[in-house]
């Protein structure tokens, strides 16, 4: 069955091993983007958005999990990534990350040839979590291959 209707993404939950130290760490990085806190319930959440199509909710960790450190090749998220409209707004970030001493994973930006216009820089949070900013056309989401 086929429902019909337009999809879009809605918001990802980070469990993450220190709240405040997160929190500091997005509001500062995705700035640039518009990013903002919306809202929090102090030692449960916080709940940051650039206001129109895109949710961070960040959690603390239960105490008992937090012996179990994050790896982005072990099952779970691998990483997760914001769109941007443009490959210059990727170059910004770039600089952003670098005043900011966010260390650059790869070599630097790169654009992917497995679907056209991919251009992407990713970077790690403070609990390893990858995190990539890129500007891709709509072909990306298409059936079709390339």
């Amino acid at each position: 069955m086929q429902i019909e209707s337009k999809t879009a993404f809605s918001h990802i939950q980070l469990n993450v091993s220190n709240l405040q130290l997160s929190t500091d760490f997005y509001l500062n990085i995705l700035s640039p983007l518009g990013f903002m806190k919306a809202d929090e319930e102090a030692g449960e959440y916080v709940r940051i958005t650039n206001g129109e199509s895109f949710v961070l909710v960040l959690c603390p960790t239960a105490s008992k999990y937090l012996e179990h450190s994050y790896h982005r090749k072990a099952t779970g998220l691998g990483h997760f990534a914001i769109a941007v409209s443009s490959n210059a707004m990727v170059d910004d970030m770039e600089k952003h990350l670098n005043s900011c001493g966010v260390p650059i994973l790869g070599e630097g930006k790169t654009e992917l040839g497995y679907r056209r216009g991919y251009y992407c820089i990713l970077f790690e949070d403070p609990d390893r979590i990858m995190v990539e900013i890129v500007s891709h056309d709509p072909f990306y989401f298409s059936f079709d291959n390339p």
